[in-house]
């Protein structure tokens, strides 16, 4: 009668963070775990350097896959003063595919249709996974500021904004006013950054004088019309963006008497 064999030593359980290295190192990791990791730095990102004008919503992130993002009216748009609140959406697959981003309440601008979506080539046809949510939001609140002309959904707005400005401009603050005034205080996380974006600031009207500005660097030195005269060809909103961001500075807080 033949000896049994040793029962196996049990072994140790594996806690579920140590499961999901292990799957990690080992290339078992899903495509949503990764999708998930990558979101969670973003948002610290986020948190820590908001882009200008931008802020978390007003609820904490729950979900890694859909939040809210605030975004406050850039000061010298029709938009100053207003305070817009941005569904955030994440494919399971990203970043090989794009978020989905909308406006939840309604904005009266070219770029922007009745469902909240802004038109970006960013996020169909020229979507890289080396962007993040903090340029996203870049680029929303550079096409707030700043059109862009050759890619309108409401081709009336696209319109009205080129031939009569003043009126796109009475519209788009009306609207501002009535959809977007309310005011919403966000929820920042114990390590979050508060106050790096600048707070909203009645509207300085662009109008006959912001045109002025323009055509009279147009018609300057001969360097300076060949720049324009790329920059008016340049259909890159990231190009767009980035001299957006060199425009900007953050504000100055004074906290004595002179």
């Amino acid at each position: 009668m033949g000896s049994e064999p040793p029962a196996a030593a049990p072994q140790p359980k594996r806690s579920t963070a140590a499961a999901a290295i292990a799957r990690r190192l080992a290339g078992e990791e899903t495509d949503a775990a990764r999708a998930r990791r990558r979101i969670a730095r973003e948002l610290w990102e986020f948190w820590l350097d908001p882009p200008p004008y931008c802020r978390p919503g007003a609820t904490p992130v729950t979900d890694h896959f859909h939040f809210e993002v605030v975004i406050d009216g850039p000061a010298g748009t029709p938009y100053a003063g207003g305070t817009f609140p941005v569904d955030v959406w994440f494919p399971g697959d990203y970043p090989f595919r794009p978020p989905k981003l909308f406006f939840k309440t309604k904005v009266y601008h070219p770029n922007i249709d009745g469902k909240g979506r802004m038109a970006l080539d960013v996020l169909r046809d020229y979507w890289s996974p080396a962007f993040t949510i903090n340029t996203l939001l870049l680029a929303f609140v550079s096409v707030l500021f700043d059109p862009l002309l050759d890619h309108p959904v409401n081709l009336d707005i696209a319109q009205q904004y080129k031939y009569e400005y003043e009126l796109y401009e009475k519209k788009a603050m009306a609207s501002t006013q009535k959809y977007s005034s309310k005011p919403i205080v966000s929820h920042y996380p114990p390590y979050a950054v508060i106050g790096s974006t600048p707070p909203a600031v009645p509207h300085i009207p662009a109008t006959a004088a912001r045109r002025k500005a323009a055509a009279s660097s147009a018609s300057g030195s001969v360097s300076s019309s060949r720049c324009n005269g790329l920059r008016a060809k340049d259909k890159s909103i990231w190009r767009r963006t980035v001299r957006f961001v060199q425009g900007w500075s953050p504000p100055v807080y004074f906290t004595g008497t002179s």
